[in-house]
């Protein structure tokens, strides 16, 4: 009878305490709506933390979810006080339409996630499985900027095509300091430490930054760049030539082609055809665009900063050329492994040897190990 009293008693007990707590707390929209609150609130805490563990983990599945993370953080955040031009450029055109938003938020998803889940499918299915995946990732991809190629009307694609909140977080925080140091600068301490008067018109000149300070932020706060008043719109201009175009669809199809010539040799790691071809191809896609900019009215110099960032990313992937393939099976694996033996068994430099045979592993056997798009 005893028992069955205080069992009595302490089902009532959990009654009444289920009765005080709200439905709607075990409700997972309820969960997901306060992470998105708490996200929202503390965006330079949640941006530190994950900074911090991007530059501390080397364990690719939690690398990854960081990442995912990041961009599901980025989707909530509202613009930046001070986005930079490419921020601007992708927000625009996300806003206006939800199918590039879409392309965009997939395309970055997939470059994610494409390295873990390749190393998933060789495991599980062995080469041709993770082939077939790496084909057909490849041509998502493709799909996704061939979208927003023409749903940008024909301007190039910039990578990454999600907005960058960490480099607008920077920018907007280093205006910031610039401006919080010129005004405790120009409140404290007499005018005449702080200033100099011109001793014939007696103006008085603005003091220069500390030693050490960021020029670029200095002047930043200053002057008005033509970027920063053009219209979102414009910061990338229209491939309007049919070479142009040609050039652009060469670049998005370029990694599909490669895909699928490995794919066909996947058996023979030092057969130089596939790297010819997918070589070949950026090469003459950057030749073509290179020759259209040229007869543009103005030139190479009439690009904008956009423009620039998104041309000089694409001359530095056709470096990782030497890091792919053939190539890197014939010449490059050879030095970086004979590099690494030489660090063997030295104070410190032994452990850069061993983080280098981690990812000339991650370099020979995987295909998403090197790719830049």
């Amino acid at each position: 009878m005893a028992i069955a009293g205080s069992t009595h008693a302490m089902d009532d007990l959990y009654q009444q305490a289920q009765s005080r707590i709200p439905s709607s707390v075990f409700s997972p929209r309820h969960w997901i709506k306060s992470y998105e609150d708490f996200v929202q609130k503390n965006t330079s805490q949640v941006s530190q933390i994950e900074s911090a563990l991007r530059s501390l983990t080397y364990i690719l599945p939690v690398h990854t979810t960081i990442n995912l993370l990041s961009t599901y953080h980025t989707s909530l955040l509202p613009s930046p006080s001070q986005p930079t031009p490419h921020t601007r450029y992708t927000t625009h055109h996300r806003v206006r339409s939800r199918l590039y938003a879409r392309s965009s938020t997939l395309l970055r998803t997939i470059q994610y996630t494409e390295l873990l889940c390749e190393m998933f499918f060789k495991r599980r299915g062995g080469d041709k499985a993770r082939w077939r995946l790496v084909v057909l990732l490849e041509i998502i991809k493709a799909i996704c900027r061939t979208i927003m190629l023409k749903i940008t009307g024909w301007k190039m694609n910039l990578s990454p095509a999600v907005p960058d909140q960490r480099a607008s977080e920077e920018e907007t925080r280093s205006s910031e300091d610039s401006e919080n140091e010129l005004g405790e600068v120009m409140n404290g301490g007499p005018p005449e430490e702080i200033q100099w008067r011109m001793p014939r018109t007696k103006h008085r000149l603005s003091p220069l930054p500390e030693p050490g300070a960021s020029i670029q932020a200095y002047l930043s706060t200053r002057v008005v760049s033509p970027d920063t008043i053009k219209h979102a719109s414009l910061l990338v201009r229209r491939l309007s030539t049919y070479q142009a175009q040609a050039a652009e669809l060469l670049y998005i199809a370029r990694p599909v082609i490669y895909a699928l010539a490995m794919q066909r040799l996947q058996g023979n790691k030092r057969d130089w055809r596939p790297w010819a071809i997918g070589l070949v191809m950026e090469v003459a896609a950057r030749q073509l665009a290179k020759r259209e900019l040229r007869e543009h009215p103005g030139g190479m110099s009439s690009m904008t900063s956009v423009e620039r960032d998104e041309w000089s990313k694409r001359g530095w992937s056709v470096a990782w050329w030497g890091m792919r393939g053939a190539f890197y099976e014939n010449v490059t694996r050879a030095w970086i492994q004979g590099f690494a033996d030489r660090l063997k068994g030295k104070p410190l430099l032994d452990l850069v040897g061993g983080v280098i045979e981690d990812y000339e592993y991650l370099w020979n056997e995987y295909y998403f190990s090197t790719a830049t798009m």
